[in-house]
């Protein structure tokens, strides 16, 4: 536990957990809170927003408050949210000042630490938590917590569970990230990387009454924690731990008491994640604590020398003549190894099984697929990967199923998203009215000097196809769709072109998640629907896949003209 055992967690706790902990020498000296307000002015509204507000605990040597000052010379502006403006507010109070704030906690319909006030949603306390620095892994909440790069912080929270206000932020989420990134201008509040926190109030409490830092020693393995108290503090009996996890079990542990400046936890050297921790007996609050962090016992050097005489070639300009092009060489690197590997008596077989198990859990979830048809096996092989498509809007479409691919076809629809389950899902299709050859290859230039004129100046010129053209596309589209006689029974899907000047063109070929319980989910598809499975091609899960939706949607936002619609079922 981060702090002490007992009742329940409720706001009268809360606020006697946050008395407790500023109180002198607990967990530093802090004399004043920091308080930073991201508000939103809405037209209508006669009072602003919370956006977001954070106090933090801090020592200061002068007394009283400092006057409110707002961070903006101008307010905020989203070229995407008519009515609104954002400003930054930043005050200083005393803590003594600040508490009687959060003792009816609960009830913040009168909330002016200010002086001025600033209207909140029904906010819930959230039991206190232990955010550690930065390590192997980035805490989330760190992208809005001050300078936790020491021991950690304690965070006590008000939370909007409703956040009701607030909905435009989250209808369209490159609307939030232009937010943060003004914000960013003037705070270091990263608020596109919490999104979960929006309307919430932050109280963090940095732990400062001491310093403590693990270290390893090389030649045992052995762990040693170093510890330096505050100079105002009063030492105090601690208790320190450590642990080793691999694969899943813990296979070293240590606890022992603790003082400063140093103490040994004999440890048994060996592979993993360690991480540590530190108790305070007294006060029974954690006064460290690490994410997972390790050791780099072997450094590989590489020692790359510069060829004197580069590679010398020239091209032809489109516009004639010629061009040289120099291109500078290395030779191939000397490799020198610094340190060694920990043994492992085992051999490297467990590296080896847990690799194999990553790559099959990767395989289940249908993350990293590989097509490689064999010969007469294709029309299978596509078979298979349409089931592939469809299993993955069986596991993440409940709210929704988005298809982007340049030559996606009425076909290519019924053979994919009206497939999808679940009734009401919101299903979108999005093409650029391509039509690929058999295989999906280049055309020839016979096969391009046989495309009609328009078609070939359009292309040429790297602008839409005639709207003719595009409306026979949408009409033919419509037949096939039409033709399938479905009853439609619970289909919410919107078919659009790009056509005319709206938008612009596009390549990649993606199936998107748009809310799933862990975000946006993105599969990049390596070719389009029509030729799933025919040639070689990777099936695989993109890294950010709420990048992947904002894109999309920029573009289908540009395409809402009469003329863009191809398709829609309600």
């Amino acid at each position: 536990m981060c702090g002490m055992a007992g009742y329940s967690w409720n706001p009268q706790r809360a606020a006697e957990e946050l008395a407790r902990l500023t109180a002198q020498g607990v967990l530093g000296f802090a004399t004043h809170f920091e308080a930073t307000e991201v508000f939103a002015t809405v037209a209508g509204q006669s009072l602003p927003l919370n956006v977001f507000s954070i106090f933090v605990a801090e020592e200061r040597l002068h007394e009283g408050s400092g006057a409110p000052q707002y961070l903006t010379p101008q307010p905020i502006r989203l070229k995407s949210l008519d009515g609104w403006s954002f400003g930054i507010k930043r005050y200083l109070k005393p803590i003594a000042e600040l508490l009687p704030h959060f003792v009816g906690a609960g009830d913040f319909r009168n909330w002016r630490p200010s002086g001025m006030p600033l209207r909140m949603g029904e906010l819930a306390s959230v039991p206190m938590q232990f955010v550690p620095p930065d390590s192997v892994n980035v805490v989330p909440l760190n992208h809005v917590l001050k300078n936790n790069f020491w021991n950690g912080t304690h965070v006590l929270e008000w939370a909007d569970p409703n956040k009701a206000e607030l909905q435009p932020l989250f209808d369209d989420p490159p609307r939030l990230q232009e937010l943060s990134n003004a914000v960013r201008a003037y705070v270091p509040l990263g608020l596109g990387s919490v999104s979960d926190r929006l309307g919430n109030l932050v109280v963090q409490l940095p732990i400062t009454v001491l310093i403590a830092e693990f270290g390893q020693l090389q030649a045992s393995g052995d762990m040693l924690v170093a510890i330096q108290w505050h100079p105002k503090a009063t030492p105090r009996p601690l208790r320190a731990s450590c642990e080793l996890r691999y694969d899943g079990a813990i296979s070293a542990i240590m606890s022992s008491p603790a003082a400063a400046p140093q103490t040994l936890l004999p440890m048994v050297d060996g592979r993993g994640m360690y991480s540590g921790a530190v108790w305070d007996d007294e006060h029974h609050i954690l006064l460290a604590a690490s994410e997972h962090f390790a050791f780099i016992p072997q450094v590989e050097l590489n020692l790359r020398i510069v060829d004197p005489e580069p590679r010398v070639f020239t091209i032809r300009r489109e516009s004639g003549g010629e061009r040289q092009i120099k291109i500078g060489l290395t030779n191939q690197p000397i490799k020198n190894l610094v340190g060694a590997l920990p043994p492992n008596p085992a051999g490297d077989w467990t590296n080896r099984r847990m690799y194999r198990e990553e790559t099959d859990r990767v395989a289940a979830e249908l993350r990293f697929l590989q097509y490689r048809p064999e010969p007469g096996r294709q029309r299978a092989m596509h078979e298979a990967a349409l089931g592939h498509i469809r299993q993955l809007i069986r596991l993440h479409g409940e709210q929704g199923a988005w298809l982007w691919d340049p030559y996606l076809s009425a076909e290519d629809v019924l053979n994919t998203l009206f497939h999808c389950p679940f009734s009401g899902a919101d299903l979108r299709a999005l093409s650029s009215g391509r039509v690929p050859l058999a295989d999906d290859r280049a055309p020839s230039r016979r096969e391009v000097a046989a495309r009609p004129i328009c078609v070939r100046l359009c292309e040429l010129f790297g602008v839409s196809q005639a709207p003719a053209l595009r409306q026979s596309f949408a009409e033919e589209q419509r037949a096939k769709i039409e033709g399938a006689k479905s009853n439609l029974r619970g289909l919410r899907l919107e078919y659009r072109v790009k056509t005319g000047p709206a938008g612009w063109g596009f390549h990649d070929r993606f199936l998107i998640f748009p809310t799933t319980d862990r975000g946006a989910l993105a599969w990049s598809l390596g070719t389009s629907i029509n030729s799933l499975g025919m040639q070689h091609h990777i099936l695989q899960r993109v890294d950010d896949g709420q990048r992947v939706r904002d894109a999309f949607l920029d573009l289908w936002n540009t395409l809402d003209r009469p003329e863009n619609l191809v398709w829609k079922s309600w």
